[in-house]
């Protein structure tokens, strides 16, 4: 199942505390896709969840906004 975040105009550290909050709630398998226009938010969010094991991938979707992919394995 996948789960969105938008969180397009929150500056760091906002939506890896969204991601924190929602991986509360996913199951094994699960993907959450965040949006956001920071490249630092996505970046950290990477590093977190690597640290943790998840696997994530980041892609650059249009000018400036990117989608991060988080997969609960």
């Amino acid at each position: 199942m996948k789960h969105f975040i938008n969180s397009v105009g929150d500056i760091c550290p906002v939506p890896l505390f969204k991601v924190e909050e929602k991986l509360k709630n996913i199951q094994k398998g699960d993907v959450i896709v965040l949006d956001t226009d920071h490249s630092c938010a996505a970046i950290n969010i990477k590093n977190e969840m690597s640290k943790k094991g998840f696997k994530v991938k980041i892609k650059e979707i249009d000018n400036g906004i990117w989608q991060v992919y988080i997969k609960k394995s």
